[in-house]
């Protein structure tokens, strides 16, 4: 059985590696909308809001790169230590990323009301964004602070690195277009190909 304190001992190259990309990127989506060609290009209609609803897109952005190679990490054959810490930081600033979305969304844009959220969202999609926030927390306590060796704790990860995406794919293939829409795209087929490899190879031992 894996040894539970072993794993959790992220070093700090692992560490590093994935900080310094999630805060270049973060960076970037939360500063990008405040570029002058970007103000210039609004002109019309920039003002605090659009600003909010591009930090809103572009945080999304983020997120969904951080999910890619938490998914593969997760689904693809192996158990190694390191295999499991880097699963863990790029499923780690993934929700962070997710949060400050969350953030400009029910928080800035529908000013924390939820009777707004719904009204604008609908029921399906702003309760699926909140189950996706609450269950994504969730798993990451149990990932952090929990010996993971438990079943119900696997089989439940399982389900959220499937659930989770999927909402995603809804919102940022089938809803949504242009960029969010090809990192969806990608994000879902890194996930099924992970699958299949960990199906694979299950199958042959």
């Amino acid at each position: 059985m894996e040894n539970y304190e072993s794993r959790k001992r992220v070093t700090l190259s692992q560490f590093t590696w994935t900080f310094v990309l999630f805060a270049l990127l973060l960076t970037a989506a939360l500063m990008v909308p405040e570029m002058p060609q970007i103000i210039e290009h609004h002109r019309s209609v920039y003002t605090i809001e659009a600003l909010v609803y591009y930090r809103a897109i572009y945080t999304i952005w983020v997120t969904i790169v951080f999910m890619i190679p938490a998914l593969a990490l997760h689904f693809l054959p192996g158990d190694s230590e390191s295999k499991t810490n880097y699963w863990r930081l790029f499923w780690t600033f993934g929700f962070v990323a997710f949060m400050v979305h969350f953030y400009y969304t029910i928080g800035v844009i529908f000013h924390g009301s939820l009777r707004e959220v719904y009204a604008a969202q609908g029921p399906v999609i702003a309760t699926s964004n909140l189950l996706d926030s609450a269950w994504w927390g969730f798993d990451l306590i149990l990932a952090w602070f929990v010996n993971s060796s438990a079943k119900w704790i696997r089989v439940q990860r399982n389900f959220a690195h499937v659930y989770i995406p999927l909402t995603f794919f809804v919102s940022a293939v089938i809803i949504k277009h242009g960029v969010v829409r090809w990192l969806g795209i990608v994000m879902t087929a890194v996930l099924v190909i992970s699958i299949v490899l960990r199906w694979i190879c299950g199958k042959k031992n």
